[in-house]
Formats: structure tokens, sequence, C-alpha cells
């Protein structure tokens, strides 16, 4: 199959595909990381999240990973959510509770540029951290957009409902709410 080699065409290739086959999209991505330069926004010591499009039946998301950053254990809020590793290493650790609601850690994967993960409530909850030495950036599909997700709270021991936004959407800057 054809590579996609832009943010535009891969918006308009998902526009037209059933959200079944959108690992098979994501899995043909091809795009300049000069390309994505204009969505990027970046944070000391933090994770930033781009928006570059959003339908009713998905969400396009690009995460720029400062050195060292992850997020906190969290789900999907019910949505199918692949990732694509564009640049950089991260890894991504899975867990689920037990009948005590502990969190397990069940799974540890090493994402490369080119590598793809999915996730799903079903699965469990994960963290994603960059353990590169460098910079890493990420694009997440999310099959229908995640308004808020369960985040677990490291302090209280137990998880919370967390409104999410954008750093970006579009390539024009925004200020974010959480």
């Amino acid at each position: 199959m054809k590579s996609i080699k832009s943010v535009e065409e891969l918006t308009t290739v998902l526009n037209n595909t059933a959200i079944k086959d959108f690992a098979s999209v994501i899995k043909r991505v091809r795009i300049d990381i000069e390309d994505l330069e204009s969505y990027m926004t970046w944070e000391e010591a933090c994770y930033t999240r781009n928006c570059l499009g959003k339908t009713d039946d998905y969400e396009l998301i690009l995460l720029c990973w400062d050195k060292g950053v992850e997020t906190p254990i969290h789900g999907h809020g019910g949505e199918d959510c692949w990732v694509y590793q564009m640049e950089g290493i991260v890894q991504e650790i899975r867990f689920e509770e037990n009948e005590n609601e502990e969190l397990i850690e069940k799974q540890r994967i090493i994402l490369e540029p080119g590598k793809l993960t999915y996730m799903n409530d079903e699965m469990g909850y994960h963290t994603i951290k960059n353990i590169g030495s460098s910079r890493a950036i990420t694009l997440h599909v999310y099959a229908s957009p995640i308004h808020s997700c369960k985040v677990y709270d490291d302090d209280k021991g137990t998880f919370e409902l967390k409104e999410l936004s954008y750093h970006s959407f579009k390539g024009n800057s925004l200020t974010p709410s959480v």
C-alpha cells in the first residue's frame, strides 16, 4: 500500500477509513519530522498534546516529549488508541487492577521509530515515558475523541476523572487548561 507522507494526506485517509482499519492506515505513515515542526510545541520537563485533526470518528494528536517525562497511569475514556513512534524512544508500561483494586504491572514495551502499539480500557491502564537520551515524538490516533479519562493519583492511591486539553490545535498554540 502507498505510504502516507503528510498530515493532510493522513487526515484525508482517516476521514475515509473505517475505525477497524485505522491500524493499517497508521502503519503506512512516513511523514518526515520536518513536516511536523509547525504542529509541535515543547515544554521543559513535560509532554505536550498537539491536535492535528479531529472529527466525530477520530482524534489525531502529536505528543512531544521532553527528555525523561512520562504520563500518569491512565485509561482511554472507553476509546481505542493507537500510538505510532515517530522519533526517540519511549517505554509503555501496562497495568491491570487486581481484586483489591491494586495496580499490577503486566507488560513493558519499548517503542522505537516506526513501531506501533494499541491500547483500550478493556486491556487495563498504561503509562508512557520518554526513556531516550533526547526528546521524543509520538503520533496518537483515538477512535472517537477523548474528552476525559481516568488518571491515577499516586498520592491518593486512586483514579480520578481528568478533563483533557491541547497545547495546540492544527498548529495554532493554545493555553492548556490542565
